[in-house]
């Protein structure tokens, strides 16, 4: 989320590069998605597939069963799976467990960053084809907004479309000159089911805000900031979900200054120090669909990161991010 602090300033700033078309797609079923020209895998794709082939094999036998009268039972079978892809997004996300009792759970990967700063990836968070039903409700009920903001002076077309949830009673948010209207959790009810999702993968922790970010193509990014805004506090802990089109999260540690290079004989060793501090001071993840990632402890105080433009990612991609207001 861009802020208002000058070194971060540049977050929003347009470029000069045309916008690409906007596509997205509605997945059918739990196989590979292809959302514009970004191709979207999921671990949950060859089971589905397999549950799918199976399925479709049983209706079939039952069809051609020689002791069967009429094509009854296929068709009770066939109304029943039309009637599951018809249910609604409450009722799917009720249904479908998180995972299936003989599943492991999630990998957590936890990255150290020192000085306090430590991030949480789990990129199996929710279950792949749970995550489409909560991209298709996103995309199509939220109130999206692509507001205009001040950057170094000059108005501007925020790079991608944005909402805001918040509890009641909370101090109001405002980056680059912008102050969005904070809707209700009652207003998107989804959003709590997400919301307690991510409490229950992070005992202790507390958000009561969600902004929401949705990136329409290669052209919508967010450049280089930090979500250092007095109301999260000195150590604001950031839990960002991720639907659809897989883009590439970045992050640097701030600029510091580095001492002077030696000269002489350690000048080489010397310099190889440095490039290995600069390319530990740097990390890079390709958030999947339905993935989870947290920044805590020291990370924005230290730390900016950014989703930069690119080519390939013609898809949309929905992104969540829980807050604590203090």
């Amino acid at each position: 989320m861009p802020v208002t602090n000058p070194h971060n300033s540049t977050a929003d700033l347009p470029s000069d590069s045309s916008s690409a078309a906007n596509r997205s797609h509605q997945p059918s079923d739990g196989t590979s998605k292809v959302l514009g020209g970004c191709q979207i895998t999921g671990e949950g794709d060859e089971s589905l597939n397999k549950k799918k082939k199976c399925c479709e094999q049983k209706l079939k036998e039952m069809a051609a069963c020689d002791n069967c009268k009429d094509d009854s039972d296929f068709k009770r079978g066939l109304h029943y799976h039309q009637e599951q892809r018809r249910m609604s997004l409450t009722s799917t996300v009720a249904v479908d467990p998180p995972s299936s009792l003989d599943a492991p759970p999630p990998t957590r990967r936890t990255i150290d960053l020192g000085h306090g700063s430590d991030l949480i990836y789990i990129q199996r968070f929710l279950p792949f084809q749970q995550s489409w039903t909560f991209f298709d409700y996103l995309d199509n009920h939220i109130p999206w907004t692509r507001p205009t903001i001040r950057v170094f002076g000059r108005s501007c077309l925020q790079p991608r479309d944005t909402c805001y949830v918040a509890s009641s009673g909370l101090a109001a948010l405002v980056y680059s000159g912008y102050r969005p209207h904070a809707y209700s959790w009652d207003d998107f009810p989804p959003l709590r089911e997400i919301l307690d999702a991510i409490q229950k993968a992070l005992p202790g922790s507390r958000f009561n805000s969600l902004l929401l970010n949705r990136y329409k193509g290669c052209n919508d990014y967010v450049g280089w900031h930090a979500d250092d805004e007095k109301l999260y506090g000195p150590t604001p802990e950031i839990a960002s979900v991720s639907f659809g089109c897989e883009r590439d999260f970045l992050l640097k540690k701030k600029k510091r200054e580095e001492p002077a290079e030696k000269t002489g004989d350690g000048g080489g060793s010397e310099k190889k120090r440095l490039k290995r501090s600069r390319r530990e001071d740097q990390q890079s993840f390709t958030l999947k669909h339905g993935s989870l990632l947290v920044m805590r402890g020291y990370t924005q105080r230290d730390w900016i990161h950014s989703v930069p433009k690119r080519a390939k990612a013609e898809g949309t991609r929905i992104n969540l991010t829980f807050r604590l207001v203090l």
